[in-house]
């Protein structure tokens, strides 16, 4: 056989995996195989197989015609992508149907705005939870400003912490999420350069193996935080140059970026929480009862249809992408204060006022655009309408930075108070029945409210017995936040 000739019909587009035929050189088929093409151990398998029973059919230069083959299908994949990542936002509204986009900006222009969001949120699969899906979609658009938001949502196995954040991102262009279940701790650095700018990073759960004996999860997240920190990421390395000597190279990554993953870790590195604005699942008996609601109503068939699902999607799509950039003032800011006794309001009191602007960014379409005088720059003010809603939504997040304990340790004890108040034993087992958890999740938060003092533990014999002595030292501390009302007069002051 003088010429070798093969075709291969890949499962998905662009894949190395699939049907592969080989001619004779009169046209007709000879051999066929399913298999992996870019696999060095099946395709060596699938060359000496046809090798050794067809006579005139070699296997050098077979292998050769189905890596060529393999290296055309990798120079195609990657012509896609970067057509893909080089088309800009008015490409993709280009092709936008003209309804599509009308009715994106019409939700844009509507003072029911968040209703509508939250109404779509759950349409797409999220059931309950409404308050803490919408902060992330917020947290999501937020890495469109310059100072993005970033979050951790915490909570117990099932509780559908991952499942909210990867139901929300659809609502996000494809092209600005950049998710994996694993990031190593060199992954950011090496991603094509400008890949992270405006983008939102989303990591697979922080995993708990690297936890010290205080309950502490630390975790490779140095990248993350310096890029969530600076809006940039640096590092030198040295590299061969030219000459064969070694030469120090700086690796440089743009962003900003907002920044999402999941835990079921009590508690965090203390660098990556200051850092991180704590989410929680809601774990009440009322929104497990929702789920299975919900659940019922899919086994019933009364769900919606996976055409409505991507008809919601695709207008969340382009509303995305009609939001402009553009400046966000806060008129009022000096009316809005922490505690300055808690050094960790440095950096608290700048995430309420990112998630202030990035609310009202959300809502630039039912704003007015001004214009300084001394330099012509454009922007928007934020009003009442987006501190009430910063109020509603971030109240309960930015206590859990004053508090000694995270919130799942706190709904425990909260439990454990209900049942038997204080000054009275229980046991592992008595809060596993409870709050129908795990042991091992009743023992990560439980940890907290040793360490804090709150309760002892009597470890003379099994089971340890515990019992709730200074409840009082779970208090938290008074954020002292003016209420939307007061805002809303500062506003009509400052308007006179």
């Amino acid at each position: 056989m003088n010429e070798i000739r093969i075709d291969f019909q890949p499962d998905k587009p662009f894949g190395t995996k699939g049907t592969l035929i080989i001619y004779e050189s009169d046209g007709n088929p000879l051999f066929s195989n399913t298999l992996d093409i870019a696999n060095s151990k099946k395709r060596n398998d699938c060359v000496k197989e046809v090798s050794e029973k067809y006579q005139g059919i070699e296997s050098e230069p077979l292998e050769k015609v189905i890596l060529q083959k393999v290296a055309d299908i990798a120079r195609d994949r990657q012509k896609a992508k970067d057509t893909a990542d080089n088309k800009s936002e008015k490409d993709y509204l280009k092709d936008t149907p003209p309804e599509v986009k009308q009715a994106a900006l019409d939700m844009l222009k509507s003072e029911k705005l968040f209703e509508q969001i939250s109404s779509d949120i759950e349409a797409i699969g999220i059931a309950g939870e409404q308050e803490l899906s919408l902060t992330v979609y917020i947290i999501m658009t937020s890495r469109l400003l310059d100072k993005p938001l970033s979050a951790i949502v915490q909570g117990a196995s099932a509780s559908g912490k991952s499942y909210i954040i990867e139901t929300v991102s659809k609502l996000m262009p494809p092209e600005a999420v950049v998710q994996a279940h694993d990031f190593s701790d060199q992954a950011l650095y090496y991603l094509p350069s400008g890949s992270l700018v405006h983008k939102i990073i989303i990591s697979g759960e922080r995993v708990n193996e690297h936890r010290s004996k205080d309950g502490y999860a630390e975790d490779n997240t140095k990248a993350f935080r310096e890029m969530v920190a600076s809006g940039e990421l640096k590092k030198a390395v040295t590299v061969k140059g030219n000459d064969g000597k070694p030469k120090t190279v700086i690796i440089y990554q743009a962003g900003p970026v907002a920044y999402l993953e999941s835990t079921t870790a009590a508690n965090i590195h203390d660098e990556d929480a200051t850092r991180l604005l704590p989410l929680a699942t809601d774990e009440s008996t009322g929104q497990t009862q929702k789920v299975i609601e919900a659940q019922r109503k899919a086994a019933k068939g009364h769900i919606t249809s996976e055409d409505m699902k991507q008809g919601v999607i695709q207008r969340h799509n382009t509303l995305q992408r009609l939001l402009k950039p553009i400046e966000v003032r806060i008129p009022y800011i000096n009316s809005i204060s922490l505690p300055d006794t808690n050094i960790a309001t440095r950096r608290t009191y700048q995430q309420f006022i990112y998630a202030i602007n990035s609310i009202a960014f959300l809502r630039q379409y039912q704003k007015t655009v001004k214009t300084e005088q001394l330099n012509r720059l454009e922007y928007i003010e934020a009003d009442e309408v987006d501190y009430s809603i910063a109020y509603r939504l971030m109240v309960k997040v930015l206590s859990r930075k004053y508090s000694p304990l995270n919130q799942q340790s706190r709904d425990l004890l909260n439990v454990v108070m209900e049942k038997i108040g204080i000054e009275q034993e229980f046991n592992h087992k008595d809060c596993e029945q409870w709050c129908g958890i795990s042991n091992t999740t009743v023992r990560r938060r439980l940890w907290p409210l040793e360490s804090a003092g709150i309760i002892t533990v009597n470890k003379e014999n099994k089971p340890y017995r515990c019992k709730v002595e200074h409840p009082e030292l779970a208090d938290v501390a008074d954020l002292s936040l003016p209420l939307p009302e007061d805002i809303a007069e500062r506003i009509a002051i400052i308007s006179e």
